[in-house]
């Protein structure tokens, strides 16, 4: 879905976070609400 992104899974207290990486510049952490997903952010990550 996010071309150019790498899709990945952090295991932290028996809990595992999965996240979307990629992209240059500083970081930033785009979070959706419920009952939402990632995918909201398909067209705004790329830039």
């Amino acid at each position: 879905m996010f071309q150019g992104f790498e899709d990945l899974q952090i295991e932290t207290n028996g809990t595992t976070i999965n996240l979307v990486k990629g992209g240059s510049g500083p970081p930033m952490l785009m979070l959706h609400g419920y009952p939402q997903t990632h995918a909201m952010w398909n067209k705004i990550a790329p830039r």
